[in-house]
């Protein structure tokens, strides 16, 4: 190989698709070089960056035109109105944009959606639930031109608003209430973060606050606190550091490994910055930038030294729990829980009693089935064994340890039956625990910023000392001059909100835009970067990007504004097959898409029009009664027994599905098989699958075989003894329209074959689930439970479960 040639490959970087990876390299000798060119040569794509040596000053490849010229990384721009062919259209100026593309692709918008199908659309869009029967017929029956913008005025007004977008932000927080990993330990009193995103949604928080206060709430918080105040004194004195300090539980959202024993603290903690870094990235600007910790970012113009510039930011944050009352009120929540504890410890100490005959006699039995030098080892005082005999007992410590269902398996029947009877009694006891001292899971800064570039993205191969700063590319100027303290985090979202920051208001609006019309302008939400898919609009993104900002950034008046086009009202029911040929994905919005709910919201409307809604707010979170096969996924070392008790009142368990304990390895199967997502890494995008556990679910799960009896009872009560009443009502009720005579005759029809059908179970002694309704109606049984048939029915049509 010629020196020219092997110089330029030993200075530059090979970047191809990567089957094989090299990155992990740390020297290439000399004559490895002619391995590695032959590996370009026959098509072994890698990705190295080739050296004779290491440096600990890292170097960073030259910014090009192309990468500085890329669609995402340029300011939105103003332009006027483009000219379109029908004017008359157009409700604002979004759909000037939209009718611009539909001129270019000769194609039309569709005619509007009916009123019917407007509120039942913008309702669960807005606030996550069906319209009730007044609502809809209040709008049909509303003379006022300005009907429609009342109707929106309403439900951005209602509080069940912020229940619903806040799901959306709680997807991309990677927000859940348990670490995960294997051990997936509870945070119990997390629940303060999703409490602040629904009531920052409510507000209306200027999005540039609600930065603001996620990654810097803390510090802000802290210029708040007077000189020698402790912190909860503080919080009763200002409410507002309280939020703050919840606020920033942001950058704990995600998973966090929490064992102790032989964990490697540097490489935990290394995790947990990976872990802040790529969610901000993501979030907030829509990169990946966590694909540049290990090496330089494949596609985008992310250096690896940008990516510990970024990380600098999160150098000196460190977890923490923050008592939320004084030191009083502290002692009385203690005293409770030594109280409750008191109850609890004696029928612990019964159990244990049960247990410790028949756990030290098969103990007994392991020890003697051991060879004898094992045996006079573990007979040893651990202070006395020798190295050998420590080997042996570490060896066989696995083997004589007893487990719970051996215990369990050994008891005498009336063992079994007496400890289950105690057991019946803590639990009882235990489903009262009292709430835990208030605290708030949040973060501190400790103001010692930076952190170390590590070659390869090795913890225990540290590099030269990074301080924060910003993506080169995307600030020039880095940070600005004559700033005397430390970088910090506020710095870093200050940065995010600056007018010259060309992502932040982009994707916000993308990400709003997405939520009511299945797709973003910008398909890739969480990637706009070279391999993103570029918007179909651009024009448009860069409009609402600039109206978000010029309205103070408020969320509510993104929403208005799409919700009031002429292109969010169209009809979802035009097959017209040419324009599906030029655009079968409907990327030009010729009409509206249909959008399955999502998990919760489809949850929630089912209890909702069936009666049951407890629309009680904010608070703890609660823990519904849980299938025994999911229990069963629970991690314990020890008796899987009394590990998810269910909140005691069941009136609780109807709240809405943005309050239910989200545990990261336990899923509730209702949310979990309509795509809920699982939460380890931020979901920009939930997926919308069809699988056969979908209708098994809806029609055999419990809460919908619940939710039937109980709208079918209650829908009896209000409808009277007439059958024709019932399906009536019920239309009205879960799809939100009379039904048509032809749909009214069908459900008589099913109604008598069903009646027969449960008639002759019981004649066979089926059991027969009959819906409660009031003495005073003279019901026959097996009628009214097959109209509970017909509900779970109606249920299960796609009429309900697609928005339209």
């Amino acid at each position: 190989m010629n020196k020219t040639l092997r110089n330029k490959i030993l200075n530059t970087s090979i970047i191809r698709p990567l089957p094989l990876n090299i990155a992990y390299f740390d020297k290439i000798s000399l004559r490895n070089v002619k391995k590695i060119a032959l590996f370009a040569s026959i098509g072994l794509f890698v990705v190295i960056n080739l050296a004779l040596g290491q440096s600990n000053t890292p170097s960073e490849p030259e910014l090009t035109p192309a990468d500085k010229s890329h669609w995402a990384f340029q300011p939105a721009k103003h332009r006027p109105l483009p000219t379109v062919k029908n004017p008359l259209w157009a409700s604002n100026p979004i759909d000037f944009f939209i009718l611009e593309k539909l001129d270019e692709k000769k194609l039309a918008p569709s005619p509007s959606a009916s009123k019917e199908h407007l509120i039942r659309r913008v309702t669960l869009d807005l606030i996550g639930l069906a319209p009730t029967i007044e609502e809809i017929n209040a709008f049909q029956n509303d003379p006022n031109p300005n009907a429609y913008e009342s109707l929106i005025d309403r439900l951005l007004n209602s509080p069940h608003y912020g229940e619903r977008w806040s799901l959306f932000w709680l997807d991309l927080a990677r927000y859940a209430e348990s670490n995960g990993y294997e051990a997936d330990g509870e945070r119990s009193q997390f629940w303060r973060y999703r409490d602040y995103v629904l009531n920052a949604f409510n507000s209306d928080k200027p999005y540039y606050e609600f930065i603001l206060e996620q990654l810097g709430g803390d510090i802000l918080a802290k210029s708040m606190i007077k000189p020698n105040e402790d912190i909860p004194q503080a919080i009763l004195r200002n409410p507002k550091i309280a939020e703050l300090l919840s606020a920033v539980g942001f950058n704990r959202c995600g998973p966090t490994h929490m064992v102790g024993g032989n964990s490697d603290q540097e490489i935990l903690r290394q995790e947990n910055l990976t872990e802040m870094t790529s969610a901000v990235g993501s979030v907030f600007m829509g990169l990946t930038i966590g694909c540049a910790r290990c090496h330089d970012h494949k596609f985008d113009p992310l250096s690896q030294v940008d990516y510990y510039r970024m990380q600098a930011f999160f150098g000196s944050t460190y977890f923490k729990e923050i008592d939320m009352v004084s030191a009083a009120q502290k002692k009385a929540r203690e005293d409770e829980s030594f109280k409750y504890k008191q109850q609890l410890n004696p029928l612990k100490a019964s159990v244990d009693a049960i247990d410790k005959p028949v756990r030290d006699k098969l103990t007994k039995a392991k020890i003697e089935s051991l060879d004898k030098e094992t045996k006079i080892a573990l007979a040893t005082d651990v202070k006395q064994r020798s190295p050998q005999q420590h080997k042996l007992v570490s060896m066989a410590s696995p083997l004589v340890k007893v487990t719970w269902d051996e215990v369990l398996e050994a008891l005498s029947p009336k063992a079994k039956e007496e400890r289950e009877k105690i057991k019946a009694r803590m639990h009882d006891i235990e489903a009262r625990k009292p709430q835990p001292s208030p605290q708030t899971f949040t973060v501190i800064d400790n103001g010692t910023g930076g952190t170390n570039f590590l070659k390869r993205g090795n913890p225990k191969s540290k590099g030269a000392r990074i301080e924060p700063g910003f993506p080169r590319l995307l600030a020039p100027g880095g940070l600005q001059a004559g700033n005397a303290k430390v970088p910090d985090r506020l710095d870093l979202a200050q940065w995010l909100i600056r007018s010259e920051n060309p992502l932040t208001a982009k994707v916000m609006v993308n990400r709003i835009w997405q939520q009511h019309f299945g797709a973003g302008l910008v398909a890739s939400p969480s990637d706009y970067g070279v391999k993103g898919i570029p918007p179909t609009h651009p024009e448009l993104l860069d409009w609402l990007a600039l109206e978000f900002v010029n309205s103070g950034w408020s969320i509510k008046h993104m929403h208005r504004l799409i919700v009031l086009s002429s292109t969010y009202r169209q009809t979802s029911k035009n097959e017209n097959l040419t324009w599906l040929k030029v655009d079968p994905e409907n990327k030009y919005l010729w009409r509206m898409n249909r959008k399955r709910m999502d998990a919760e919201i489809l949850r929630d409307s089912m209890i909702f029009v069936a009666g049951k809604m407890n629309q009680k707010l904010h608070g703890p979170m609660i823990k519904i009664p849980l299938e025994p096969e999911i229990y069963d996924l629970i991690f314990t070392e020890g008796e899987p027994d009394g590990l998810w008790l269910a909140n005691p009142d069941p009136h609780e368990h109807f709240r809405r599905s943005v309050y239910l304990f989200n545990k990261r390895n336990v899923r509730l199967p209702v949310l979990e098989v309509f795509d809920q997502p699982d939460t380890l890494v931020t979901c920009p995008i939930r997926n919308s699958s069809t699988h056969a556990p979908q209708a098994l679910t809806m029609l055999n799960g419990p809460l919908s075989q619940e939710l039937c009896l109980a709208m079918a009872a209650n829908i009896i009560e209000d409808a009277g003894i007439k059958q024709e009443d019932w399906i009536a009502l019920l239309w009205q009720r879960v799809l939100g329209r009379k039904p048509t005579p032809n749909e009214q005759e069908n459900a008589l029809t099913f109604l008598k074959e069903q009646a027969e059908k449960i008639g002759a179970d019981v004649s066979n002694k089926i059991a027969l689930r009959i819906p409660k309704t009031s003495k005073k109606q003279k019901i026959d049984s097996i009628q009214s439970a097959a109209f509970s048939d017909l509900c779970l029915a109606l249920f299960n049509t796609n009429e309900f479960v697609y928005r339209p």
